[in-house]
């Protein structure tokens, strides 16, 4: 017997080779869309669940620096007491930004100056930021509008940058 239409598969097809072929084209194509699907999200939610968003941070450092503001009108202050700009430094105080920007102008990470305390040189604002992303030429970072300092990635990462803004 032959296997025309409407026989019994052939004794050497695999069992449930006649019941794909039953299907029609597009229902084929719809299961196999589904099954991709699945698929894909499953390797999206095994590589979510084990790390792979900390491979993104591997790719950002962080920075830390010191904004002095040496301000002789700060004078009656004891060492160690809180500051803040006056008068024309008024943008420099507690939460100003500091912008980082990457080789070609873009912005590429910010942070924010903490509270000024006074040291000897004036007022001290400490800063920090974070996931400024790696491979630059080189980056500026600006304290407020101040204009900004260029650095290597290097000496970005070895951090203890230092601006001095003021008479």
């Amino acid at each position: 017997m032959s296997g025309g239409e409407g026989s019994a598969p052939a004794r050497n097809a695999p069992a449930n080779a006649w019941r794909w072929s039953r299907l029609s084209r597009p229902a084929i194509l719809a299961v196999g869309l589904a099954l991709g699907a699945a698929v894909t999200g499953g390797c999206w939610l095994i590589v979510s669940l084990s790390g792979g968003a900390a491979s993104s941070a591997e790719k950002t450092f962080g920075t830390s620096g010191t904004l002095t503001l040496a301000d002789s009108s700060l004078s009656f202050l004891e060492e160690g007491e809180r500051c803040t700009g006056l008068d024309g430094y008024s943008d420099i105080q507690r939460g100003a930004q500091v912008n980082v920007t990457g080789a070609d102008g873009t912005l590429v990470a910010t942070g924010e100056l903490e509270g000024g305390k006074k040291a000897a040189l004036g007022c001290e604002f400490p800063f920090t930021i974070e996931g400024i992303p790696q491979g630059s030429k080189f980056y500026t970072v600006e304290v407020s509008h101040r204009g900004g300092l260029t650095q290597t990635e290097d000496e970005l990462r070895s951090g203890g940058l230092t601006f001095t803004l003021g008479r």
